[in-house]
């Protein structure tokens, strides 16, 4: 299997296990966002919790060059460390949100 397919597999397969996490307040719901031609995968709530609009990222990731970008995460978790311990190497993770100067500082990938 090609790196591409692999990346694509391993993100999905990561991303589903946050849709088990249903917040608890409000009406709120956990959707799946995957975009297989343009290797866009978002987990996001959305709903209400009494009056006020819950919508947002949870957690978003691209492919890029054949390059996992964690471009949000709003999780307690350590996205990047699950993708090393799912076999992606550390220079093949970039973290997007950090300002391209903390990347390279970072360890992870720079883009």
């Amino acid at each position: 299997m090609d790196k591409l397919n692999e990346y694509r597999i391993k993100v999905k397969h990561l991303l589903t296990k946050y849709l088990q996490y249903k917040p608890s307040y409000g009406d709120v719901e956990v959707e799946q966002i995957f975009d297989n031609e343009h290797d866009h995968y978002q987990i996001l709530s959305v709903g209400w919790n009494n009056q006020k609009r819950i919508y947002g990222p949870i957690v978003h990731l691209d492919i890029k060059n054949e390059k996992i970008w964690i471009q949000q995460n709003t999780t307690e978790a350590d996205i990047a460390l699950e993708l090393m311990e799912m076999g992606v190497p550390k220079q093949d993770i970039v973290i997007g949100f950090h300002t391209p100067k903390m990347r390279y500082l970072s360890g992870f990938g720079v883009g």
